[in-house]
């Protein structure tokens, strides 16, 4: 899978994921709402609490209850402003979240094999479980904090500027310096994170591929040699965190750091001119001063918290990187498949653009058997897929098919299951399968037949497993079966056996047979022969 970096995340988000179903921007609008308004709250509230202590320590009387009591309904609304923005704020990146996870099975079910076996499990699970919940993340956290950030300190400087102009030109003066630091650091963090990715996903790649291999390192006795594979990998990992806490803690305390310095120089410029000892600008008193003290901690307060998210901005760069459109919404399947029956098809001008491939010619007949030859590499799988309408091609067969490929997927669940994949099937017609393809005294011996649990580890042989892929095409009864080198990983006398299990299986259909083993030419009706990008009808 080959997806574009994104020239602008904003812009990826909004041409790609965005719609009213997925990300609406009613929600959006509100939590923003709900942070300013909490923002307001909190000044009303230090006010009122300014007010108090003026009456209690300046004018020597105690205050009314209305500035007590709107303090406390300041706080109390704040209060629940928060915790409404973060009930809906979760509702919003669940909503989100399943409308992603579902465009991505379409996209799953739509492309399949094509896409699948671009990139390794490992990849894909991370895709799931990290991918996705970073773009929720970054666009109801770090968008919404990010919208805040810049209203807040404007509505606050507007008033501290009204009241104070002095203090307010120079907060506006110091205040562009916390954003910059912000930048700077965040894209180096940005940079940091996408190696700290990169080097997870091939520690967590390597992992796996060497559980897959543990017989063959047993065989070879490559275990010392494996391990210590493992452990460099692991320190590259380890070495990758550490830049990333690092550069995250130096963010952290840049942002502290010149917050404290600011609320600092505000509260000097307090005090000396209440002790009588600076007189620029308009006269403060103790209520005017406490407010503004308090105050600008709250219009620095916002950009903290921004800075404190602002790796999920770079979370979601390396997402949207690795998902480019496949979270686009769905369109057309193209591997929808009508329920007609085939009649044979004359493809004139066939074309693939990525990668390219072309034919000028090529034409199937109901019943022929097309033997699919080229070197390794040359697009033979590629081929296939463009016909099932996995790839998005100039032509595809416009009607049902089954895939058999190299590899067959086993789920964990029963033989059952395994046999039936979400369909619906009687016993009998089961068991008739099973006969076909020559499982049926194996699956007898099972202690709970067709109900038997596989688990991770199923009790079938490379040939077995195959038998068992050929029983869920013989399920389908579809006209057309594309073969995509289903013995290549079988011994000559299990190669021999399943293709002439295949012969008779399929007799009656319409068969595209890539392999690079030997097939009897007799069986063939036509070679489509594949050289240089270009398909040649024989």
């Amino acid at each position: 899978m080959s997806a574009e970096v994104p020239v602008s995340l904003p812009k990826w988000f909004r041409t790609t994921v965005a719609t009213e179903d997925a990300a609406p921007r009613g929600v959006f609008s509100l939590l923003v709402f709900l942070g300013v308004s909490r923002a307001i709250s909190m000044i009303l509230a230090y006010w009122y609490f300014a007010v108090l202590i003026q009456d209690w320590i300046v004018n020597d009387t105690l205050s009314s209850q209305t500035p007590l009591l709107g303090m406390l309904i300041c706080l109390t609304g704040a209060w629940l402003l928060q915790r409404v923005r973060a009930h809906q704020t979760e509702q919003a990146k669940a909503t989100l979240l399943l409308t992603l996870e579902k465009r991505l099975i379409a996209q799953f079910s739509c492309q399949q094999h094509a896409l699948i076996r671009q990139q390794s499990a490992y990849y894909w699970q991370t895709l799931w479980l990290q991918h996705l919940p970073a773009i929720a993340d970054w666009h109801y956290e770090y968008r919404v904090q990010q919208s805040i950030a810049a209203v807040v300190p404007i509505l606050v400087l507007a008033v501290i500027g009204w009241m104070n102009p002095v203090i307010g030109a120079g907060l506006l003066v110091a205040l562009p310096v916390v954003p910059l630091f912000m930048i700077v650091v965040g894209k180096g963090a940005a940079h940091l994170h996408q190696r700290h990715f990169l080097a997870f996903e091939r520690l967590g790649g390597m992992f796996v591929d060497r559980l897959k291999a543990l017989p063959m390192l047993a065989s070879f006795v490559a275990y010392d040699r494996q391990k210590a594979l493992l452990n460099r990998a692991s320190e590259q990992l380890n070495n990758a965190t550490m830049r990333v806490v690092t550069v995250a803690f130096l963010s952290n305390t840049v942002l502290d750091f010149f917050a404290t310095l600011c609320v600092a120089l505000v509260a000097v410029f307090i005090g000396f001119t209440l002790l009588g000892e600076i007189q620029v600008g308009p006269e403060i008193d103790l209520l005017t001063g406490l407010w503004i003290l308090l105050t600008v901690p709250l219009l620095l307060s916002e950009m903290k918290a921004l800075g404190q998210i602002y790796h999920q901005k770079a979370l979601a760069q390396s997402a949207a990187e690795a998902l480019g459109e496949l979270v686009s919404e769905p369109h057309d399947c193209l591997a929808s498949r009508p329920a007609g029956s085939f009649g044979g098809e004359h493809f004139a001008d066939f074309s693939l653009a990525s990668p390219k491939l072309t034919a000028s010619m090529l034409s199937i007949s109901k019943g022929d058997w097309v033997r699919l030859e080229g070197a390794s590499g040359a697009g033979k799988t590629l081929l296939l897929e463009a016909l099932a309408g996995q790839r998005d091609a100039s032509h595809r067969l416009n009607c049902q098919y089954v895939y058999l490929s190299q590899q067959v997927a086993l789920l964990p669940g029963t033989l059952r299951e395994n046999l039936c994949l979400d369909d619906h099937y009687a016993d009998e017609r089961l068991w008739k399968v099973l006969s076909q393809v020559q499982l049926s005294p194996w699956a007898k011996q099972l202690e709970n037949q067709l109900d038997t649990p596989f688990g991770e580890h199923p009790p079938l042989s490379g040939g077995e497993a195959q038998r068992l892929a050929i029983a869920r095409l013989l399920l389908r009864d579809a006209d057309v079966w594309l073969l995509d080198e289903p013995t290549a990983h079988l011994p000559q006398e299990q190669h021999v056996a399943i293709i002439e299990l295949l012969r008779v299986c399929c007799s009656s259909k319409t068969v595209i047979w890539a392999s690079h083993k030997t097939l009897p030419e007799c069986w063939f009706d036509k070679v489509w022969l594949i050289e240089n990008a270009e398909v040649q009808q024989r």
